[in-house]
Parts: C-alpha cells; sequence; structure tokens
C-alpha cells in the first residue's frame, strides 16, 4: 500500500478513549460506540478521533487515484473547519496505513435552512463571497432542504481505501460519525450529499439513511464540473433508532457492560 501517516510519530488514541458523552441516552450510545468500535476492529480496523484537517488534506490528495478531491466544506485551506466545529475519524491497519476516513462539520443554522445554506454556498465556503469559483452555483430542488435546520452536522469524506473494500465499513463509519455529532452537539439532524451514481449503488442507504432526496445540482466546483447528487437526511430520533438497528445489520455484539456509559467518558449531568 502507498498510504502512510504523512506526520504521526506517536502512538495514536483509541476511539473509545477520546470520547466523552455530553448529550443523548448515555446507555444506549455507550454500547453503540462499544459495539461499533469492535466491529471496526473485527474488520482489521483501529479508530482514532482527529482534528487535523492538514492530516486530512494530505491523506486525500495521496489518494486521488480512487477518492474525489476533498469537498471545501472538510478542507481546512479555506479556513471554515477546526477542531470547534468539526472531526474526522480516521482508520488505520496494524502496519500504521491509514485506509479509512469519516468527517463532520457543525452548523449552528437556527432558522436559516440547509436549502439557504446549500444555495448561498455556505455549506462549503466560510466566505462564499470571496472563496467560490467564478460561475460556481447551487441548485436546490430536494423537497425537504427548505424545512431542514437548527442545529445541523454536514456528514461527509466517507473514503475507504479499495483494499479494505467489502468489509461493511460504509455500515460502521457513518453511523459513529452522526452518533457522535449528536452527543458532541445536541445536533437536531444529520445530513449529507451523495452523488446519483452512488445513490444508485445503494451507497446512501448502506450508510443507514432512509430519506434521500436527489435535487442537488453543484455547478462549477474544485470537485466536479456538475455534481449531481441528493441530499440525505437523518433526523435525531431516527438516528437513536438507527443505533439500535446496529448489531442486525453489521453482525452480532458480545455482551457489553451493564453500564456501558461508564467505558466511555461522561460529562456531568449538570451539563
Amino acid at each position: 500500500m502507498s498510504i502512510h501517516y504523512p506526520r504521526l510519530t506517536q502512538k495514536s488514541r483509541r476511539l473509545l478513549d477520546q470520547i466523552t458523552l455530553n448529550h443523548g441516552p448515555r446507555e444506549k450510545l455507550g454500547h453503540f460506540f462499544l459495539a461499533a468500535d469492535k466491529a471496526a476492529r473485527d474488520r482489521g480496523i483501529t479508530l482514532t478521533l482527529s482534528t487535523d484537517f492538514e492530516l486530512l488534506r494530505e491523506v486525500n490528495k495521496m489518494n486521488l487515484k480512487h477518492w474525489h478531491g476533498l469537498a471545501p466544506s472538510f478542507d481546512a485551506a479555506y479556513g471554515g473547519i477546526d477542531g470547534s466545529c468539526g472531526y474526522w475519524i480516521m482508520g488505520h491497519n496494524a502496519a500504521g496505513e491509514i485506509v479509512s476516513t469519516q468527517a463532520a462539520h457543525f452548523y449552528d443554522m437556527a432558522t436559516e435552512t440547509v436549502g439557504d445554506y446549500l444555495r448561498s454556498l455556505r455549506l462549503f465556503y466560510p466566505h462564499p463571497e470571496t472563496q467560490k469559483r467564478s460561475g460556481e452555483s447551487c441548485n436546490v430542488s430536494s423537497p425537504n432542504a427548505d424545512k431542514i435546520n437548527g442545529r445541523v452536522v454536514f456528514s461527509g469524506s466517507t473514503w475507504i481505501h479499495p483494499d479494505y473494500r467489502g468489509r461493511d465499513l460504509p455500515k460502521i463509519l457513518p453511523r459513529i460519525s452522526r452518533a457522535l455529532a449528536l452527543t458532541r452537539w445536541d445536533t437536531d439532524y444529520t445530513i449529507s450529499l451523495v452523488s446519483m451514481a452512488l445513490v444508485e449503488k445503494g451507497v446512501a442507504k448502506a450508510y443507514g439513511y432512509q430519506r434521500i432526496e436527489p435535487g442537488v445540482e453543484w455547478l462549477g466546483s474544485a470537485v466536479s464540473d456538475r455534481y449531481l447528487g441528493a441530499l440525505v437526511w437523518m433526523p435525531r430520533a431516527e438516528l437513536l433508532q438507527d443505533v439500535d438497528r446496529f448489531e442486525s445489520e453489521v453482525g452480532h455484539r458480545e455482551h457489553a457492560p451493564a453500564n456501558a456509559q461508564d467505558v466511555v467518558r461522561h460529562a456531568p449531568a449538570a451539563n
């Protein structure tokens, strides 16, 4: 394989040691994180939480043969994402090679909507008026784009090295990211954009999304001259139901401790 940690010289921390349960049902989420982390390890991958978005850029650049360019929403070069509003989950093998990524970017949209953020390009750039490319635009006709607002996380940059595909990782990584965003930022919705080519292959459903709405046309971006995709989204209640389905969809879970929330750090109740 040709991918390695570009700059990490110390042993990475394990994902479970990095999670603090701030929001959401602690017992349910604690059991889920234990099961999901084990599912990844059973497939030869150790997960680590990172806010080093320069490293994510480097991993992306080294793997453009089987990964499109990094979306601006997750690209530190645009200045819109850092540890206060984002993270990414790296997966590495026993040799220390990075073989998977999954990122998240949190937006407090208040009364504005995902449709507003897409059409104005603010979902992609912190300052679209000066950062967008000449002629770049986004047309949106997805039915619920103008209804989704509040505390929203954009889940994306899902990438798996070809040698590690076919191991159900698309069923594991996005679910971890959604649940982590919920407990970190108390999210109302998770959204993502999935190209129509991948929707037709069933990738959006593999990610766990049931609400798949074609109607996003992103023109003239650095990612693609003409991106045709679907807005996929999940409200908080469905996210928690999806967590419950994890065991049956990904595989049997070994018995977890009765107080699973104690295995993952949790914030005081007053928080």
